[in-house]
């Protein structure tokens, strides 16, 4: 959307294309492809063209180059999905995921995060650091904002980004699991009272972390009984008893708190080998 928005802004036509078998990259100045997970797939002869540019972590995990700055810095293109998500809800009679990007500005306000885990392709940052305004990506046209942020709560003004969301007044979420390690009564105190729309969602990816988590958790509930689900990571670590019995103390653990889990499966489940 920004690459859209940016590229507009300079006169240029710009196209959705929904299906690799649409490309001829002879037609455009430019293509530019982006996926987020490693195990989707792209046409290797697409990737031949000098015209074709790729980005995002699904190619270079932890080494993706950022955006130029000036592009990273655009204003989104909230229009680019409209005629996919029109033609996804006429083909599907059903309110389509995508319908998110045409009813809500999104965006980072911050990015990075410092706890580095192995898992994850945050292993370029050792704090989390200020990415922009949410001015910078917000349309007051949208319903609400969506945020991306790695680890909103580990933001040291962390606050700032909620008083800046209170004074925009619209409701918002983060789609990221954010960290129940650091939560505060002022943390949760400030998340309860705020325009928060659909489930708060966190993490609880290792079983070493089970003490910390339940202490956090008993400060969350004493200022929450909203809805609350917990991501929660499995099949990293290993696929024996102890990773499975891991599995079920957390969600025992969750349950304790009247919290939701929602299983993450991690690819190294792969590795197991069957009787």
């Amino acid at each position: 959307m920004k690459l859209s928005g940016y590229y507009k802004e300079r006169g240029a036509n710009v196209a959705l294309i929904e299906s690799y078998s649409d490309i001829d990259a002879s037609k455009y100045d430019a293509i530019f492809i982006s996926k987020v997970f490693d195990y989707t797939t792209v046409d290797d002869n697409l990737l031949l063209w000098p015209n074709v540019y790729v980005g995002g972590t699904g190619f270079f995990f932890d080494k993706a180059v950022p955006l130029p700055y000036e592009i990273e810095h655009h204003m989104p293109d909230y229009h680019i999905y409209d005629d996919y998500i029109t033609h996804d809800i006429k083909h599907l009679k059903q309110k389509s995921y995508w319908k998110n990007y045409g009813d809500y500005s999104i965006g980072f306000a911050t990015r990075g995060c410092f706890r580095q885990c192995p898992f994850c392709v945050n292993q370029n940052y050792k704090r989390v650091e200020f990415n922009a305004h949410i001015s910078e990506f917000y349309d007051p046209t949208t319903r609400g904002i969506i945020l991306l942020d790695d680890n909103i709560l580990g933001y040291s003004r962390w606050r700032d980004v909620f008083d800046e969301l209170i004074e925009i007044n619209k409701p918002f979420t983060f789609k990221q699991g954010m960290d129940m390690r650091l939560m505060t009564d002022e943390k949760a105190e400030t998340l309860n009272r705020v325009k928060y729309i659909g489930n708060f969602i966190f993490a609880f990816d290792n079983i070493n972390d089970a003490t910390d988590i339940e202490a956090k958790l008993k400060i969350w509930r004493k200022h929450c009984n909203k809805a609350t689900k917990f991501y929660v990571l499995s099949g990293f670590a290993g696929t024996g008893g102890d990773e499975i019995n891991s599995i079920f103390i957390r969600i025992e653990i969750l349950s304790k708190y009247r919290c939701m889990p929602y299983i993450m499966r991690h690819k190294n489940y792969l590795l197991t080998k069957l009787c």
